[in-house]
């Protein structure tokens, strides 16, 4: 299933740092090549597209503006490519994947700081039925990863038919977008389970006879590199800037935990100490001009500030900003990290590598440290001492109170003033999250979050959901500790 075809044509990468000057010496190379090469620019937002096209002197650039509301932009980028036309054509990476292979030949490919070549969805589905046609129709040449038969790899069938089908295909987004999965097998073998766990890849061995060039920060960290590392040669560009001093040498770090490393359910279990850094942040950079980010699922916000997405990538509209703040966690799900580890054999320290710690290094790298000339110091705020150690040795720990173990308060003696009672759940109460357990086996957050919010749940106490909390935050520790 990795990679079963012979490789002809490598893949090139350019390797080298954020604000170098990538796009821009790639857009140098297109627009010196006059009409005798044919390119094509991919990049990750429609902003940075219509911002790099002002850079090339022969180009059109198709996104969801520039189509009429009767068209697709597919259909619209397969129109261009079959007209014959020399233009330097400037799309999204999802636009690009849906190119039928046969239309890229004789073009140049430039996927520009895109590195996330996998997806991971669960679908909440019990149907019988819809089983059926997701195991029988959509999928095919399925074969099983592990001894316990736990888990199956599959390819997308390429011959789909019926509008019934093809409607369903089309809301299984992860399904259409992609040519590669891996699934809980015991979706299609229990009848009572009712969540299908897919993660999901582009399958790059069939653009293999295209000429595509690759352009990242450390794009030998990304997961797509470090799955595949026999379709990869690296290379190089002329006239990429070089730093006056050394980016380590220009960050000031704080963090607020030496003890825990950020996640979601760590987020969900302790509003109160999330909220204290918060009310830190907005204390200390009131008045100032920094921007920030945090996950989409967070309730709490800073005042100040511009926020901007953990993914932003390519802008240079921050670069005079010298201060920034990382509230997000992006690591993988336990069962994302089973089944990608299962498919690149890498382990899911890695995974958080790639996924996390590379996404924080471009996200500093949006502020004053992004220009090479400059020698001034950015600060940067994070959670956890493990990602203020990847950016720099130049950090700082503020204590905040959020290594503090409250569970220690629990065993103090009978006179104590202090005293906290521990909160037992009900035990028919605690039967219904021993049912959920039994039937999510992967433990997921957004599994567990519906379920909580669910009608099942609707009685329950504030200090009962809290307690169905310690039992997932319990359960979620003795899986990582095996």
């Amino acid at each position: 299933m990795i990679n079963p075809t012979p490789i002809y044509n490598k893949f090139k990468y350019v390797s080298a740092e954020c604000g170098s000057g990538k796009t821009r010496a790639v857009c140098k190379i297109i627009n010196e090549s006059g009409s005798t090469e044919k390119y094509i620019l991919v990049q990750n937002t429609q902003e940075l597209i219509k911002q790099t096209a002002r850079q090339i002197n022969n180009c059109e650039y198709i996104i969801t503006d520039t189509v009429p509301k009767d068209e697709s932009v597919i259909s619209s980028v397969i129109d261009f490519l079959s007209s014959g036309s020399n233009k330097t054509l400037l799309i999204t990476d999802k636009t690009f994947f849906k190119i039928p292979r046969e239309l890229l030949s004789n073009w140049n490919v430039y996927i520009d700081d895109v590195t996330n070549f996998h997806s991971f969805q669960n679908v909440n589905e019990g149907s019988s039925e819809i089983k059926n046609v997701i195991r029988n129709v959509l999928i095919h040449k399925v074969q099983s990863l592990d001894d316990r038969n736990m888990y199956i790899a599959a390819e997308r069938n390429p011959e789909v038919q019926g509008d019934v089908v093809k409607n369903i295909l089309n809301q299984l987004s992860v399904l259409n977008d992609n040519d590669l999965f891996i699934m809980n097998n015991e979706y299609f073998t229990d009848t009572e389970k009712e969540q299908l766990n897919i993660t999901a890849w582009k399958d790059l061995n069939k653009y293999k006879d295209v000429s595509i060039t690759f352009l990242g920060a450390n794009f030998e960290n990304s997961l797509i590199y470090k799955g595949n590392k026999e379709l990869f040669e690296s290379t190089e560009l002329e006239g990429l800037l070089t730093r006056k001093t050394a980016l380590k040498n220009r960050l000031k770090v704080y963090y607020f935990s030496k003890k825990f490393k950020l996640s979601r359910t760590w987020k969900n279990n302790n509003p109160d100490k999330v909220q204290k850094i918060y009310d830190f942040l907005d204390a200390r950079l009131n008045g100032q001009d920094f921007y920030w980010t945090k996950n989409k699922s967070d309730s709490q916000s800073l005042k100040n500030g511009t926020e901007i997405s953990p993914d932003a990538r390519g802008f240079n509209k921050y670069q005079h900003l010298m201060t920034c703040v990382w509230l997000a966690c992006m690591r993988p799900s336990e069962t994302e990290a089973k089944q990608c580890e299962l498919f690149f054999r890498i382990d899911g320290e890695a995974i958080h590598l790639a996924r996390e710690y590379e996404s924080l290094h471009q996200f500093v790298l949006r502020g004053i440290s992004r220009n090479f000339d400059s020698t001034e110091t950015q600060t940067v705020y994070v959670f956890d001492e493990w990602q203020a150690s990847y950016l720099t040795d130049n950090i700082e720990y503020i204590d905040l109170g959020i290594d503090d173990d409250e569970q220690g308060q629990r065993g103090r003696p009978q006179g104590s003033m202090n005293k906290e009672k521990r909160f037992t759940l009900a035990d028919t109460k605690a039967k219904r999250f021993r049912r959920w357990k039994g039937s999510n086996p992967g433990l997921e957050l957004e599994a567990f979050r519906a379920f909580l919010a669910s009608a099942t749940n609707a009685d329950l106490s504030t200090e009962e959901k809290k307690a169905m909390w310690d039992k997932y935050e319990n359960e979620v520790q003795k899986t990582r500790k095996k």
